[in-house]
């Protein structure tokens, strides 16, 4: 049996540039997505599947699918919360969007343990050389939600595919969008202004046109933002940098009055790539360093950085369901598998309740024995 790297990382090299990652919602497998885009540089455009394993920290290939050389790289990959179903962005051939039908989202089911395409929809404006940035499903499966770099902003209905609510537009490139929990409210964000609009009536919620953070006076802009859940349900995490590339903040703000409870200086270059894990417990984020961080989404503290993870910054980052492992990915090439640290800011539910088990075993094992040295004696 392999044992566990030492460091609690491995780097696995995956073959083609990683720009979206994402993990299955129950099991131990990640859908990495990238590419050479529409070149000849021979490096494929390609969505693969890996098993995970969160004892060596290896990546185990299962199933890929490459597209067409005339064709983009994957920019974005989401998989429904209870279906085998794959939404990846990927621009389709030159030709296709000069014609206006840049069927640029790809759908796509697994099926023992093969990447089925199903079919394709236009999520951006077909003409312009724009790209699917962001796709996200809703929690309870109901929707899926699309931003491009062309600042247009869709909720479609799964798996019906129609609009829910009228296409936004962003006035900018779409940085990122995220549901909420209960899947009734969105956030999405470009570079200068963040909206948080209503499912149910497609208005919105609340709005800021310009990043605030109090440590610092400097011109700020968006990165990226995820609702809380679980232990940390009712906050909206929100990654923020300097415009002097300078600062990077984390601000926590407060989702019934829409008040900053806190925000805090996390690194001193741009962040790249943001994220929470499942349980709402865990932050993470990579820097222009690529450095790869786990905060405590409770307090923000600092539980786990990896210096120079990778040659590029990160472009993209995943939790697995359990919340023992991270995987990053950047343009270099590779992804990193980083085992999440234990303890009692770091814990997920599922880890405390692995230890809290084996300690019960542990005081059971050392009942049975005592008692059998018991009845030894005796004889």
């Amino acid at each position: 049996m392999s044992s566990r790297p030492k460091d609690g990382k491995q780097s696995v090299t995956i073959g083609f540039p990683v720009f979206a990652l994402a993990f299955a919602p129950k099991k131990a497998k990640v859908f990495v997505g990238g590419g050479g885009g529409a070149s000849r540089s021979g490096v494929k455009n390609t969505v693969a599947m890996y098993t995970v394993n969160e004892y060596t920290l290896s990546l185990e290939p299962v199933a890929k699918h490459e597209f067409g050389s005339d064709e983009d790289s994957v920019q974005s990959i989401c998989v429904h919360p209870k279906e085998k179903t794959i939404v990846v962005g990927a621009n389709q051939s030159q030709d296709r969007i000069k014609q206006g039908s840049n069927e640029n989202c790809r759908i796509f089911t697994l099926k023992d343990e093969t990447l089925l395409y199903q079919t394709s929809i236009s999520t951006v404006d077909g003409l312009k050389d724009s790209f699917q940035k962001v796709a996200r499903f809703s929690p309870d499966g109901k929707y899926l939600l699309t931003g491009g770099t062309d600042g247009k902003l869709s909720v479609w209905s799964w798996p019906e595919c129609h609009n829910v609510i009228p296409a936004l537009d962003m006035e900018g490139e779409i940085a990122d969008a995220n549901f909420d929990s209960a899947s009734t409210m969105f956030v999405a964000l470009t570079s200068k202004k963040c909206v948080v609009i209503s499912l149910a009536k497609g208005k919105t919620v609340w709005s800021i046109d310009k990043p605030v953070v109090t440590q610092s006076a400097d011109a700020a802009e968006f990165r990226s933002a995820r609702f809380g859940s679980g232990s940390s349900e009712g906050y909206l995490f929100m990654a923020v940098n300097a415009k002097s590339r300078k600062q990077s903040y984390i601000c926590k703000w407060k989702t019934d009055k829409w008040a900053m409870e806190r925000s805090k200086l996390v690194a001193v270059k741009p962040i790249t790539a943001f994220n929470i894990s499942y349980d709402g417990e865990l932050l993470t984020f990579g820097a222009a360093d690529s450095s790869v961080n786990i905060l405590s989404a409770k307090g923000l503290q600092s539980l786990l950085k990896v210096p120079n993870a990778h040659n590029f910054p990160i472009t993209s980052l995943s939790f697995s369901p359990t919340g023992l492992t991270l995987v990053s990915g950047s343009a270099d090439g590779t992804c990193n598998v980083i085992a999440v640290p234990l303890g009692p800011a770091g814990s997920s539910p599922l880890s405390i309740i692995i230890i809290v088990l084996l300690v019960l075993f542990a005081l059971w094992l050392l009942v049975y024995l005592a008692s059998g040295d018991s009845g030894v004696n005796e004889l």
